[in-house]
């Protein structure tokens, strides 16, 4: 089975007709609650990184603050998969040529490799390295706003 052939069983799914006659309010609050979703882990992750950069926070051991904002990042994550799969499902054969869609979960997985490894290694020391840390700040950053551009990009290329 090819991904387009996936994708429009997917969108054919009694779970999906269930959702695509559901009011247009449940549309928006799915909506609201992906980009609230999102705004929970930039919020978390976005805090973190300017520590690990040196612009906040330097009060705050690095260790500490990981741990503190790790459930805002899982919350948000589930969020995003929640109502990504209630935004997603209805009109799936539509993002199939969606090429935002696509570099949306690259930068996704991009984004996820780096939380789970450089991210993960640095944010657990006390004093990491200054330049390790500054990368891996500015490259978790770039992702995971590129992941909300690409995002949002999603529409206006529909």
């Amino acid at each position: 089975m090819s991904t387009e052939s996936l994708f429009n069983e997917l969108q054919r799914s009694s779970l999906s007709q269930s959702i695509s006659q559901l009011d247009a309010i449940a549309g928006a609050l799915a909506q609201l609650f992906h980009i609230a979703g999102f705004l929970l882990i930039l919020t978390a992750i976005l805090l973190v990184n300017l520590r690990l950069i040196g612009l906040g926070l330097s009060k705050q051991p690095i260790p500490k603050l990981a741990k503190a904002a790790k459930p805002l990042v899982i919350y948000g994550f589930l969020l995003l998969l929640l109502s990504g799969l209630f935004i997603f499902l209805p009109s799936a054969s539509l993002y199939y040529p969606n090429p935002a869609f696509w570099l949306k979960f690259i930068l996704l997985g991009l984004a996820l490799v780096i939380q789970f490894t450089l991210y993960r290694k640095v944010t657990s020391l006390e004093s990491p390295n200054r330049i390790l840390a500054s990368i891996t700040a500015v490259l978790s950053l770039t992702l995971w706003f590129g992941v909300a551009f690409a995002g949002r990009a999603i529409g206006f290329l529909n």
